[in-house]
């Protein structure tokens, strides 16, 4: 019988289903014509049954136990839907199904994000010698020690070891890859090893399409290593012409997003499991690092050092994803939004129900059904990383944003300079920590031993967490060409903004494993009432607050020094092993198998210590949260119209976003505890921001010519506390007419990338047009400087350039420009004067300053 009369056969029986054997004659059809090649008819026949009969075996198997993962994980989510409980100890399904998403303590558990930062910050602890080999010059951007970087490429293809320091860093470089690999698979993956170097290499579609196939196929060719490579169907070694028709397949693989191989079918594609998505064989195999290297340049990422980095944090998201959701995540999220949208019906029809209702009728909550999945699934989609429909109208919009960034947000370092002890003030006060290093940490944050020591200890540098989305506090994403990028990203760095976020994480981070090492002869019931929260917060219980006071702290200079999570994360490889196997509950004869499941038990405790550390610093030193901004964007895709205008709108509100709603958290945790409590922690929070903020208004004003404002007008602490963040975007359209960027109530809205279209556009181009046509006088010259003051990157939005940049070259241009530029420049000082009661003290149009800036009396 034939192999298509043997499923004909199985599908009269029910055996299998029509569709079952459609695929199965599919998949034999495709080896059966590939072995036709180089055997005959019969026995290509046989060895395309045997080879099928073979995978499907193996598939069985693994599927299996995909199964039973993803059952595992489905259990831990149920049980954590079902016994979650709010503020006021109602069951709250909707809260908790957002809480495994991300959260920021006050959760009882791990989130997907929380976990995927922790698992990164561990590796970048494994790699600190590599992060700060290739730092990057403050100045200009540029990486360290390029030449020393392909060295650490052929350190780990060819096993290179002429050079020590490269030596070490490829060990360290291979040793995390084969950690991320392993820990893969146990969450449900089958990503096999790869005998000898290896490092993952990226395929740029268009660079392939840009040379054409004849082309990339004579660049790659002579610098395969056809050896190792197998043959994918038959695994055995490629000859000529299967490596033709493989490198052929390879080809239009990448240059179609892999749609070339799929057939149309009922079900979307890139909705199945996770585990199956990193499966595919590895099957371009270079001979030695020189050949990866040139192919790197032309056809990969050109930095070999983002490559490697991709793949580490592509890695630790898809782990992160798989452990907390199982192998097939966004299954589990359609589990979980269908529970949440099941709960709230109960609760419409009157019966016992997790989902809490709150103040709301009947008809309030059937107003929800279709909410709660759309934000369950928003923060998701936003957290796992949004679609780009349009990689080019997605590049071209990030490229406005990011020169809107460089030419408006220079002085952003002033308010966080001023702000930020206050916010890392009140994150104290909720940890725990003692308050006092919040007000003069600033000025102590930038040393380079401050920063490695905190990268050593296990916790983030930003510059290698963002080398996928290079992400900046206030800004958000920085998508687009690397001109713009750069550009975006000189800015935050010259102007102080991203070294003082950078330092204080870290600082704030470095607190923390003081704080905890100071405690560490305690019991949790004995520690602080609120770092006992905080820590709760993320699921540390007894058992792993024990385990992690285990582990000698890290003490180079004396005194309890700190208990660094790096440490916990490798503790089972040292003297302390007999005790936290006896904390961790392992009980086995067999050593190999007590010691891997001591060392995975502690990198988890590890892991949920930095997910509390890294939340924690979240409320300390906010930059943005894929949770709060998911509430703007929603799902919308990257590259779409509508997607492009909601990102836009958020430019510049990620920091307002992630302060408010973090803020409004903890008021309702110190409501709980009472009335006067939360009284008294907002008080204290508006407060302080409020001086934070009248601080930046007089160093702004001082800056920009200006002498200090009096501060005995209501309306100077009214822009104080908008300023501060007190009231964040709502201040800004309560206070003013126009807002800290420089623009109006819709552009506010909409985000300046809406407000430079109506400048230029609009009020620019159309409005002078219409006056032109009218015989009306114009103000062209005056309007055209303006727009180069306000959209000039670099010169117009620096502290020390800023100024200087508007008196010296632009106040001189309008004098060309502008008729009346000498009254347009008096009226500015008068307004000025009649607005404020101030004076310049570098007039508009002058050169010079003509004196120094008056203080108040």
């Amino acid at each position: 019988m034939s192999f298509r009369d043997c499923l004909i056969s199985a599908v009269q029986q029910g055996a299998i289903t029509k569709a079952e054997a459609e695929d199965l004659a599919r998949r034999f059809d495709e080896d059966h014509a590939q072995l036709k090649l180089s055997l005959g008819d019969d026995a290509a026949a046989a060895a395309a049954k045997t080879k099928l009969e073979k995978d499907l075996r193996a598939e069985a198997i693994e599927k299996r136990r995909t199964v039973l993962l993803q059952e595992a994980a489905q259990d831990r989510v149920a049980e954590y839907l079902q016994g979650h409980r709010n503020l006021k100890g109602n069951a709250d399904v909707f809260g908790a199904a957002l809480n495994l998403i991300e959260h920021y303590g006050f959760s009882g558990t791990s989130s997907m994000a929380g976990r995927a930062k922790a698992m990164l910050a561990l590796a970048h602890g494994e790699l600190a010698d590599v992060l700060f080999a290739f730092r990057r010059s403050k100045l200009t951007g540029a990486r360290f020690n390029k030449p020393l970087l392909d060295d650490v490429v052929r350190a780990v293809i060819d096993d290179v070891k002429e050079h020590p320091e490269a030596t070490a860093m490829g060990e360290s470089i291979a040793h995390v890859n084969e950690a991320l690999r392993q820990r893969f698979n146990a969450a449900g993956g089958a990503v096999g090893k790869i005998e000898g170097g290896y490092l993952p290499q990226f395929h740029d579609a268009r660079a392939l399409l840009k040379a054409g196939r004849d082309e990339w196929k004579n660049f790659i060719r002579p610098r395969l290593d056809v050896d190792r490579m197998k043959d994918p169907l038959t695994a055995d070694k490629l000859t000529p012409a299967r490596l033709e028709q493989s490198l052929d397949a390879a080809f239009d693989a990448v240059t179609t997003d892999g749609w070339i191989k799929r057939q149309p079918q009922t079900q979307p594609f890139g909705r199945g499991s996770l585990a199956n998505q990193r499966a595919e064989q590895r099957f371009l195999m270079f001979k030695d690092a020189n050949g990866w290297l040139e192919y790197n340049r032309e056809f990969g990422k050109g930095d070999p050092l983002k490559a490697i980095f991709e793949h580490i944090n592509g890695m630790t998201r898809d782990i992160a994803a798989m452990e907390a959701l199982g192998p097939n995540p966004n299954a589990t999220i359609e589990w979980v939004k269908q529970i949440v949208q099941n709960e709230a019906a109960k609760s419409i029809a009157g019966r016992p129900s997790l989902y809490d209702a709150g103040s709301r009728g009947a008809e309030g909550v059937l107003d929800q059904l279709r909410y709660l999945p759309w934000r369950i699934d928003s923060a998701y989609q936003y957290v796992r990383g949004r679609q780009v429909v349009s990689n080019q109208l997605a590049a071209g919009v990030s490229n406005v944003r990011n020169v809107l960034t460089s030419a408006i947000l220079g002085s952003a370092s002033v308010l966080a300079a001023t702000t930020d002890p206050f916010i890392d003030m009140s994150a104290r006060y909720l940890s725990g920590l003692p308050m006092t290093k919040a007000l003069w940490g600033i000025a102590s944050v930038f040393s380079k031993g401050t920063r490695e020591q905190a990268v050593r200890s296990g916790i983030i540098l930003d510059d290698f967490l963002h080398i996928l989305g290079d992400e900046a506090r206030y800004v958000g994403m920085l998508g687009g060409s690397e001109w713009s990028k750069w550009l975006a990203d000189r800015t935050v760095q010259l102007s102080g903004l991203e070294p003082i976020t950078q330092a204080r994480r870290h600082v704030f981070a470095l607190d923390w494993q003081a704080h905890l090492a100071d405690h560490a002869d305690k019991g949790m019931a004995d520690l602080p009432a609120y770092t006992q929260r905080a820590m709760q917060g993320y699921g540390i219980d007894q058992t792993a607050w024990d385990a992690m006071r285990a582990v000698p702290a890290h003490a180079p200079d004396g005194g309890a020094g700190f208990m660094r999570p790096i440490d916990i994360a490798n503790a089972a490889e040292g003297p302390a092993l007999p005790k936290l196997q006896k904390l961790l509950g392992i009980d086995t004869a067999d050593e190999a198998l007590a010691a891997e499941q001591t060392r995975a038990g502690m990198r988890r405790v590890a892991e949920q210590y930095l997910e509390m550390i890294n939340g924690e610093t979240e409320r300390a030193v906010p930059t943005g949260s894929g949770r709060a901004r998911s509430l703007v964007t929603g799902f919308a895709p990257r590259g779409t119209v509508f997607g492009e205008l909601m990102e836009s709108g958020l430019q510049f509100k990620s920091f307002t976003l992630s302060f408010t709603t973090l803020q409004l958290q903890a008021l309702q945790q110190e409501l709980h505890q009472g009335l006067a409590k939360g009284a008294a922690y907002a008080g204290a929070v508006g407060l302080a921001m409020t001086f934070g903020g009248a601080l930046a208004i007089q160093i702004k004003h001082v800056i920009n010519g200006k002498d200090v404002q009096p501060m005995d007008d209501v309306r100077f602490w009214m822009h104080a506390f908008q300023t501060g963040g007190g009231a964040g975007t709502i201040g800004d359209l309560l206070f003013s007419d126009v807002t800290r960027q420089d623009q109006g109530l819709a552009s506010t809205l909409m985000g300046p990338t809406v407000g430079l279209i109506n400048d230029t556009a609009f009020q620019f181009v159309v409005k002078n047009a219409q006056k032109l046509s009218q015989g009306k006088p114009t103000h062209i010259g005056r309007e055209a400087v303006n727009l180069a003051g306000r959209y000039t990157p670099v010169l117009s939005s620096l502290l020390v350039t800023r100024e200087a940049y508007r008196r010296m070259f632009l106040d001189q241009l309008q004098y060309l420009a502008d008729p009346e530029a000498h009254k347009n420049f008096r009226e500015q000082e008068q307004r000025l004067r009649r607005d404020t009661r101030q004076e310049f003290f570098w007039p508009p149009g002058q050169m010079a300053p003509e004196r120094a800036p008056a203080l108040p009396h």
